[in-house]
């Protein structure tokens, strides 16, 4: 108990510090933002890592894509809607060009 109360303020610092640190990790870990795209013919989920996991791992990507969406696998199907975790600070530009097919 001597040994507590000698060293309170190291304690004190190094709780702060751990704190803090716990923090940042989670804070550095979850997506700047949640976008909706529309898959198009081709499209597959480590593509769409490479456009928006950032630093993140594309395995660790694909599974909050998968819990987001209550997907059972990796599989996509164009013309769905998915909602992708986006860790890049600005709003990544996903205009995209769709050519109608004749007739339409």
């Amino acid at each position: 108990m001597t040994l507590i109360r000698k060293n309170k303020n190291l304690i004190v610092a190094f709780s702060l510090f751990a704190v803090l640190t716990v923090v940042l990790i989670h804070k550095l870990s979850v997506p700047q933002n949640i976008i909706e795209v529309t898959i198009v013919e081709g499209d597959t989920l480590s593509q769409l890592a490479e456009r928006y996991a950032g630093d993140v791992s594309t395995d660790r990507w694909i599974r909050e894509v998968a819990t987001l969406n209550n997907l059972p696998d990796s599989a996509i199907i164009a013309g769905e809607e998915l909602k992708l975790p986006s860790y890049f600070e600005s709003e990544v530009d996903d205009t995209r060009l769709v050519l109608a097919e004749e007739g339409e």
